[in-house]
């Protein structure tokens, strides 16, 4: 930003201006090491995401079946790991199941994907609810995890 426009948001000019969202974070952190590749997992793992990392989780797809396979799940998201089958109707209801559903969209695409909705729970509360799925692989080629980054609100 220009210095006229700092002081006009009573800044100073040395402020600086950061992306306020885990799932931006993360997702930049991602592209970085990408660069029109995908990434292995160890490069992930890498990777130092500080606090956002208790908003991170990471799956094995070639473990995965009907329940995804957790191999990796922050402290923070695990307070929306309840997972349901596929076909169960409380599936939907779940911010953790709603972020993985989308994790066949991220492998076939071999991009990010991102996604926010605000959910209903069972319990009735209402819940802003963003995420970031990002595909990984362990040969190069295959997308064999998905890693991403989850983070909701009462709203």
């Amino acid at each position: 930003m220009k210095t006229d426009t700092l002081e006009a948001l009573g800044r100073t000019p040395s402020a600086r201006i950061t992306e306020r969202r885990v799932t931006e974070r993360v997702r930049n952190k991602w592209a970085r090491i990408a660069r029109g590749r995908l990434p292995s997992l160890n490069e992930i793992e890498a990777l130092n995401f500080g606090p956002d990392r208790l908003y991170c989780f990471a799956v094995d797809l070639r473990l995965s079946d009907i329940f995804p396979y957790f191999i990796f799940m922050g402290e923070a998201i695990s307070r929306y790991s309840t997972a349901y089958p596929l076909g169960d109707a409380r599936r939907e209801k779940t911010l953790l199941d709603t972020a993985i559903a989308k994790m066949d969209e991220a492998a076939l695409s071999r991009a990010p994907v991102e996604y926010s909705d605000i959910k209903e729970l069972d319990d009735g509360r209402r819940v802003a609810f963003r995420t970031v799925l990002l595909p990984v692989s362990e040969n190069g080629t295959d997308v064999t995890h998905i890693f991403g980054a989850a983070r909701g609100r009462n709203v």
